[in-house]
């Protein structure tokens, strides 16, 4: 009787152990579709934190928190309006400014191989339309140091940026943002002293502005950090329509931009102008940050990927390795957050990953790169005027802002399916594909309108189509936020950065390149290649996986959001329950 008795105590600690493995794995599971399904900033319902609060930290009632107090994406939008509208402005002063500081050198050495000896300089007006500048040597001359200058942004930006972004995860998105200004900042402050003392400073100056620009990241760090700040601030299912409201600014800016810069050039007949009113548009904007804009991450998110992040370089740091010593060299050592090691569907997971980045990367770089040999184009096939070309740019940038202020939200709002509370929310879903597809489809076929175009309104119709392509970089860059963890989003959306900073390099050196060898035989060569690497991209978007889970969230959880979809399931039964 003793043994049947202890026998009987044993099954029921071992059932009772059994029972308690089961819970502790469930509210694990529960944690972990929590981080993934509940904005990064949502509010306990009695308290919350603020990180930005002046006085000793606390934890205070939710009505007593000022609305400007609380980190949102409103706050951000008026002050990168104002940031994207001043780099808008001075992007077409800056190209003049650097053609016309190469031309006034390319004269002085010209005069002297001819008088050897004393000269008199030919005298520019810097920034303006000089007919001496209008040949073929200062033309390939500006080019070459325009690709010099874009080099150096480049390679410093992808070096640094996934550094910073990484960095921005435990010590907050505002510190960074502050910083990415006035690295530029700088950069104008540089363009300036090259304008107004062109006799004393070599135009060569103007590398160190690109270097002051890259060693921070560059505008495309300040995009990533920007879309950080709205990865902290919303939900998943709002995610890809809060970065179409940052892209459809900065298209915004770009458009209405020129148009002001010009304005302020023909009332003070002074180019300098467009750079003293960027200078202080980075003022404004660093005062801004510093001072109203709340953090948008908590400090035990901080605390958390601090804590990961030493582990890590503690296990780096016990690895036999020689090559671990020299991680920080490595440039591409960060992409390894587009290949995680952790979780469920690990395959599907990094398949996901890489062809997100992949298609983003050729989406930006065939954007970035094309932009100049399109309006060289149709210079010389359909001899566009400045004037015409500005007025196309604006048409095609104003087109991209409608479809990223309405068309994303309003697809997002009536066909994106609300989660029932506690779902399990894993990567992207089945709008998010549909979204990105249908961009790269348009992207293809308003390339091939260039292609077939022989006058100006087919031209602009195909650029017109191609402008809906916008609405992929917001919903990609979102997209690869649901596959990763809370606590890697600047690190992930740095890597992007790094990315972006590589087309910007690669992008204009490769098309600029095909156009230069093309131009007198069959100038529309450069348009089959857009259209072929669009096409690449459009059949990797096919390889793309819905409902990929994160953090555990195992292939169960997957197959029960594709029989909601189906219908299979009751909609009034919730899913997981969530506290």
């Amino acid at each position: 009787m003793d043994h049947q008795a202890e026998g009987s105590e044993g099954r029921l600690l071992r059932r009772s152990q059994d029972e308690e493995g089961h819970r502790r794995r469930d509210s694990e599971d529960v944690d972990a579709v929590e981080s993934q399904s509940k904005p990064l900033l949502t509010p306990v319902e009695t308290h919350t934190t603020i990180d930005s609060y002046d006085g000793p930290s606390e934890e205070l009632p939710k009505d007593s928190i000022k609305w400007w107090k609380r980190p949102s994406i409103l706050i951000l939008l008026p002050p990168f309006l104002l940031y994207a509208t001043a780099l808008g402005a001075a992007a077409v002063p800056r190209v003049n400014l650097v053609l016309t500081l190469v031309c006034q050198d390319y004269l002085n050495r010209k005069e002297r191989e001819v008088t050897h000896g004393d000269f008199t300089p030919i005298k520019l007006v810097l920034g303006a339309d000089n007919p001496e500048c209008e040949i073929p040597e200062v033309g390939a001359h500006a080019a070459t140091f325009t690709l010099y200058m874009n080099i150096i942004t480049g390679i410093l930006s992808a070096i640094i940026s996934p550094r910073l972004g990484q960095y921005s995860d435990r010590i907050g998105r505002r510190k960074l943002l502050i910083l990415g200004s006035f690295g530029a900042c700088l950069c104008e402050i540089t363009l300036i002293l090259c304008l107004k003392f062109s006799d004393q400073i070599s135009y060569w100056w103007l590398l160190l502005a690109s270097a002051f620009e890259g060693l921070v990241g560059a505008f495309t760090l300040i995009l990533a950090l920007v879309h950080s700040y709205a990865s902290d601030c919303t939900t998943f299912e709002k995610r890809s329509s809060a970065f179409s409201l940052f892209h459809g600014c900065l298209f915004l800016g770009i458009a209405i931009g020129p148009a002001i810069g010009g304005f302020a050039i023909e009332k003070t007949d002074d180019i300098a102008v467009v750079f003293y009113g960027v200078v202080v548009v980075h003022v404004i904007f660093m005062s801004y940050i510093l001072f109203v804009l709340p953090e948008s991450l908590s400090k035990a998110k901080m605390k958390l990927a601090e804590e990961k992040f030493a582990e890590e370089m503690r296990k780096s740091s016990d690895s036999a390795s020689w090559l671990s010593n020299f991680r920080v060299l490595n440039v591409f050592e960060p992409l390894n957050v587009l290949w995680p090691t952790e979780g469920g569907n690990l395959t599907k997971l990094r398949t996901n990953m890489i062809m997100l980045a992949a298609i983003d990367f050729i989406m930006f770089g065939v954007g970035f790169g094309s932009i100049t040999v399109i309006l060289l184009y149709s210079k010389i096939e359909f001899h566009w005027t400045t004037k015409f070309a500005s007025y196309y740019t604006s048409f095609v940038n104003a087109s991209r802002v409608v479809g990223l202020f309405v068309i994303l939200p309003l697809l997002t709002r009536f066909f994106r399916k609300k989660p029932q509370p506690g779902a399990p929310v894993g990567g992207c879903d089945h709008l998010d594909t549909l979204i990105i597809r249908g961009a790269l489809t348009t992207e293809v076929l308003g390339t091939s309108f260039f292609f077939i175009a022989r006058d100006t309104p087919l031209f602009m119709a195909g650029g017109l189509i191609a402008s809906l392509g916008g609405l992929g970089s917001p919903t990609i860059q979102s997209s690869l936020t649901k596959h990763s963890p809370s606590d890697k989003t600047g690190q992930l959306l740095g890597v992007i950065a790094l990315l972006h900073s590589l087309a910007r390099v690669i992008g204009p050196t490769a098309f600029n390149g095909i156009y230069s060898e093309t131009a007198k035989t069959y100038p529309q060569a450069v348009f089959i290649v857009l259209v072929a690497l669009f096409m690449v991209a459009w059949l990797g978007a096919w390889f793309i996986t819905p409902y990929v889970a994160v953090d555990g969230v195992g292939d169960e959880a997957v197959e029960r959001l594709f029989s909601e979809e189906r219908g299979e399931l009751d909609e009034s039964e919730p899913l997981v329950g969530r506290n």
